[in-house]
């Protein structure tokens, strides 16, 4: 019985605890590849890879009309979910002159 606990809090832990899933690093190199990309700032994820993973960011685009920019944003969402399903995305969109030097929060 012990060890059946055991189980089920080791695999439940990194959620309880907010755990980060992906490095910061890792998704900014993959969502860069991205035509359309000019940055991404404020990654966070958590959850664990393969069984759920939840994965935020702000992203800078270089086109400056809508449709476009939705357009770019669904070309990540589909390169987050190929490397990393099952996965909810969550994207805000900024224009091309935003700027900022954050990769996560502190």
């Amino acid at each position: 019985m012990l060890r059946s606990g055991w189980q089920v809090l080791r695999r439940s832990l990194p959620q309880l605890v907010d755990e980060m899933a992906i490095a910061p690093e890792e998704i900014h190199q993959l969502v860069l590849s991205v035509a359309g990309v000019l940055n991404c700032h404020d990654v966070a994820s958590r959850g664990v890879v393969g069984q759920q993973v939840f994965i935020e960011m702000h992203l800078i685009v270089s086109p400056s009309n809508v449709v476009e920019a939705h357009a770019v944003t669904e070309a990540v969402e589909a390169l987050l979910h190929e490397r990393y399903a099952p996965a909810r995305i969550v994207i805000h969109v900024e224009p091309p002159e935003y700027h900022s030097d954050r990769l996560t929060y502190s």
